[in-house]
C-alpha cells in the first residue's frame, strides 16, 4: 500500500521514557531529603509521619495509588487521560505522581535504615569524639556511606524508564510501550513477544552492571581489578 505516515508526536518508547524518567527524578528529589530528615530526627514527629507513609506505601497496592491520584486529579480539574490532539503538558502530571509515590516511600525506607545503621558505627563515635559537628558527621561520613546502596539503583531507574508501566499507562490511556507486551500476548504476536522480552532482559543485565560500576566509583573500597585475600 502507498500510505504516507505522519508522526507529529513521540513514539511509544518516547512517551514511556518521559513518564519514567520524570517520575524517577521526582522520587529521588523527595525521597532522599525525606529519608535524611527522618534519620537525623529519629523517633521525633517527622520520623513518625514518614514511617506512617512508608507503611502506607508498602501496604497499599500500586493500583490503588493510581486510582486515588486519578480521583483527586479529577476533583481539581486535571486531565485524567492522554489526548494527543488537544492535550497539554498537564496530562503528564497525574501519571508521573502515580509512578513516583511508591518509589518515594521505598527510598525513604532504605535511606533511613542505612543511615541509622551507620550512625551506630564505631567510626561515627570516633569522629564525634574528635570534635566534628553533627552536620559534618552526617554529610562527610554517614550520608556518604549510606548512599552507596542507593546509588546502585540509579541506572536501573533510568533504563527501566524505557520499558514503561503497564497498569499506569492503561489507566491514563498513555500511548506508551508499557502495554505492548500484553497486547502482543493477547494477539499471539510471537515476534513482538520475543523482541520485547529480549529488550527487557538486556536492560536488566545492563542496569545491574552499570549499578555495580557506579557503586565502585562512589565507594573506593570496591575494586574489580584486585584479587580477594
Amino acid at each position: 500500500t502507498n500510505v504516507q505516515t505522519v508522526n507529529k508526536t513521540y513514539s511509544k518508547v518516547g512517551f514511556s521514557f518521559i513518564l519514567g524518567i520524570l517520575s524517577s527524578l521526582l522520587a529521588y528529589l523527595i525521597g532522599i531529603p525525606a529519608g535524611i530528615s527522618m534519620a537525623r530526627k529519629k523517633d521525633k514527629l517527622g520520623d513518625k509521619i514518614g514511617t506512617i507513609y512508608i507503611i502506607f506505601s508498602l501496604a497499599v497496592p500500586s493500583l490503588a495509588y493510581i486510582f486515588m491520584v486519578k480521583a483527586l486529579g479529577r476533583l481539581i480539574g486535571m486531565p485524567t487521560t492522554f489526548d494527543l490532539d488537544k492535550g497539554t503538558w498537564l496530562m503528564y502530571v497525574l501519571p508521573i505522581i502515580s509512578l513516583a509515590l511508591p518509589s518515594i516511600g521505598n527510598l525513604m525506607k532504605w535511606l533511613r535504615r542505612y543511615m541509622i545503621d551507620q550512625m551506630n558505627s564505631d567510626y561515627v563515635k570516633f569522629a564525634r569524639s574528635g570534635g566534628l559537628t553533627e552536620g559534618e558527621i552526617f554529610t562527610k561520613h554517614i550520608l556518604k556511606n549510606a548512599a552507596i546502596p542507593i546509588v546502585q539503583g540509579v541506572p536501573a531507574s533510568v533504563l527501566f524508564a524505557l520499558t514503561g508501566a503497564i497498569i499506569t499507562e492503561r489507566v491514563y490511556v498513555v500511548p506508551g510501550i508499557g502495554n505492548l507486551l500484553t497486547e502482543a500476548i493477547n494477539k499471539y504476536d510471537n515476534g513482538v513477544i520475543v523482541g520485547v522480552t529480549l529488550f527487557y532482559a538486556v536492560l536488566s543485565v545492563i542496569s545491574i552492571i552499570l549499578g555495580d560500576v557506579l557503586m565502585s566509583m562512589v565507594d573506593p573500597r570496591i575494586s574489580f581489578s584486585t584479587k580477594d585475600r
